[in-house]
């Protein structure tokens, strides 16, 4: 058997879907997640390891023969900035210096559209700060940087979609200025694959996004338009929007953190248009025909 390409995060929601391409480009292809799956559940050429990357033992294993490493896991709605960093820099550093003295050749850490170190929200900082670790522990690591990414039962439109056919009315962040550049999943994955098969991208870092671009209030009119309704959207500051995640943030299933918040502040757009979907010969498609789903 080929050394495999080890996914950790490979049984999440971009995950899933870079696993197929893989496997259907013929490699073998080794998951990394905290759940346990079914031999059965598996394609032939698909390894499955259990437990938490964080732990030395379970990176070992996640890295031995492989050829290439991908670090798949991330969150916005961690509630520390321990929590952050251990998840965004701390563990994928770990990871990329124990691939690289198992001889792996490639490592491809994914991290978001806008990160920064002077960004406002910790999860974006963490990320950035992951960025360099990785690319410290192992030279010609690639960073990717998708934008928000989106499909059938994804989190960001399933959630807003819900809200429109149910609320009286959609609070706008930031008054809704918010950029966004949204991906197709499908689309991401693919780029995600070409980004391993092309040994001349090592090294770089791709920004990921669609083909067009949208304020928050446009995504939520045009789901309105999609669906059939037309909630009250009500502009609300940041300040405000701040002060209300603070008061409720540690309550159970909580809506919404000050990070998540903050997240709203960074624009999510691709910075030169000519970029990584052009680079790697990705035809993002457009986000009409999803929409235009919505209304089933």
């Amino acid at each position: 058997m080929d050394a495999p390409i080890t996914v950790v995060g490979g049984t999440g929601y971009i995950g899933r879907r870079l696993v197929e391409r893989l496997v259907g480009r013929g490699a073998s292809v080794r998951i990394v997640s905290r759940q346990a799956r079914k031999k059965g559940d598996l394609a032939p050429t698909i390894e499955h390891v259990t437990g938490d990357i964080e732990d030395a033992v379970t990176a070992g294993r996640a890295v031995e023969g492989a050829s290439a490493v991908v670090y798949l896991v991330g969150t916005t709605s961690a509630r520390s900035e321990r929590e952050f960093y251990a998840l965004h820099r701390d563990a994928p550093a770990r990871l990329a210096a124990a691939a690289r003295r198992a001889g792996a050749r490639r490592f491809l850490y994914v991290s978001a559209m806008g990160v920064a170190p002077d960004a406002p929200s910790m999860a974006d900082r963490s990320k950035a700060a992951g960025e360099a670790a990785v690319s410290e522990a192992f030279p010609g690591a690639n960073a990717i940087r998708p934008a928000l990414v989106y499909g059938p039962g994804d989190h960001f439109f399933t959630l807003f979609s819900q809200l429109v056919r149910s609320a009286p009315a959609i609070p706008l962040i930031g008054g809704g200025r918010t950029r966004f550049q949204p991906m197709h999943v499908e689309d991401a994955a693919e780029a995600m694959a070409r980004v391993l098969e092309d040994a001349r991208t090592a090294g770089c870092a791709f920004e990921l996004g669609g083909s067009e671009i949208y304020s928050f209030r446009e995504l939520i009119e045009r789901m309105c338009a999609a669906i059939g309704r037309r909630p009250w959207l009500v502009p609300v500051p940041f300040l405000l929007a701040e002060a209300g995640a603070l008061a409720t943030q540690w309550l159970p299933n909580a809506p919404l953190t000050v990070d998540q918040v903050r997240l709203l502040k960074t624009d999510k757009v691709i910075r030169d248009p000519g970029g990584a979907p052009v680079v790697l010969g990705v035809r993002a498609r457009g986000l009409e025909d999803f929409l235009a789903g919505l209304s089933r």
